[in-house]
């Protein structure tokens, strides 16, 4: 692919793309707010660690006042920043883009509409991310979830597969395993699925997440089956016909309304949740355990992306008349936990039992 590729947001997902990119020879521009960050990458270039591998890539590193000076527009961009600074983010880069460009909106949560309102839906291509990563100090991504995991779903908001699409899917291939869709939107959906179940919980858990006892990783993973059965639910409502949530049906959390058919979801997420998760061997080598973004946010002090996940699937079960009280429970906590009146610990487990039986 000789294309001018532009990465806006060099976080665990824009890193991770941006150094595999680089290191087969694509022609990358790597963006960020984050000061420290790209003066690491220009002085000592963009470092990765993965469970197998470590290297580092030179990279063109650009400063967001950087990018005013720039005179090629880019072919391609992967928009990777959170959620909340989609907006502004696209407007920025938007003149930056060729006529026949597209941008590929490589986040969590559903942005790609807001994207294609201001580029055009021609310019817009969905990208769902499903690799697991991590950035604790500048210019060091480290990939945290096995290289065998699916990494990335990509298709046309249209639902036709494209050769640029299929372009996108080739060169991603390098990271994992990557394939192309007609049903962008269920892939999206699905995601955020996953996403609802798994981030925003852990960050009100905190850091011991990962020394949970028996009896709390049960009641977690009976409140991750509920949760996702409520924004499986309100997908249905919008008539959106959801992709498997790994591997299991969609419809399965959405028809788990009974005490029986929440048990049974139960076990088949427990065995898929231990699938995303390191060795200790693994573990040991990339550094740093594994965790949802959120609760990397969470222990920076960040803002989250609550609003645009289990608050976003509040918003349209409200809209739609689709009860979520799982999820209310869950954002009304995360909002206590970012004002500094509450802080993440296990017995935020005890606070959303309640909602097991409503």
């Amino acid at each position: 692919m000789n294309k001018r590729i532009g990465i806006l947001g060099i976080g665990a997902i824009g890193g991770t793309i941006g150094a595999y990119l680089l290191r087969a020879g694509h022609d990358i521009t790597l963006m960020d707010q984050w000061a420290a960050h790209i003066e690491k990458i220009r002085s000592d270039g963009l470092k990765l660690t993965d469970p197998e591998n470590e290297f580092t890539v030179p990279a063109k590193a650009l400063h967001l006042s950087d990018v005013s000076g720039l005179r090629e527009q880019f072919d391609i961009v992967y928009l990777s920043v959170k959620s909340y600074d989609t907006r502004w983010s696209t407007y920025f880069i938007e003149p930056y883009l060729k006529p026949t460009g597209f941008i590929l909106p490589a986040q969590n949560s559903l942005n790609d509409e807001l994207v294609a309102s201001i580029v055009g839906f021609n310019r817009t291509v969905g990208c769902v991310p499903s690799i697991g990563g991590a950035i604790y100090e500048p210019g060091h991504i480290v990939r945290t979830y096995p290289m065998t995991i699916h990494c990335f779903t990509v298709g046309e908001l249209s639902g036709v597969i494209t050769p640029r699409v299929t372009e996108i899917v080739d060169s991603l291939k390098i990271i994992g395993p990557s394939e192309a869709t007609n049903n962008i939107w269920g892939a999206r959906w699905s995601k955020m699925i996953i996403n609802c179940m798994m981030n925003t919980i852990a960050g009100l858990i905190g850091p011991s997440i990962s020394s949970l006892n028996d009896e709390q990783r049960n009641t977690l993973n009976l409140i991750r089956v509920v949760s996702g059965g409520e924004v499986s639910r309100v997908a249905h409502a919008l008539g959106v016909d959801v992709e498997p949530i790994w591997d299991i049906p969609a419809r399965e959390f959405a028809e788990a309304t009974s005490a029986n058919a929440i048990s049974k979801l139960k076990d088949k997420v427990e065995v898929a949740v231990q699938k995303l998760y390191l060795t200790p061997e693994q573990t040991k080598r990339v550094g740093v355990p594994g965790r949802p973004s959120l609760l990397q946010d969470v222990i920076k002090g960040r803002r989250t992306e609550v609003d645009f996940l289990n608050g976003y699937a509040v918003k349209r079960g409200e809209e739609l008349g689709v009860a979520t009280p799982m999820n209310k429970a869950i954002v009304d906590l995360m909002k206590k936990v970012e004002k500094g009146e509450v802080h993440p610990a296990p017995s935020m487990l005890e606070q959303l039992k309640a909602y097991l039986s409503t």
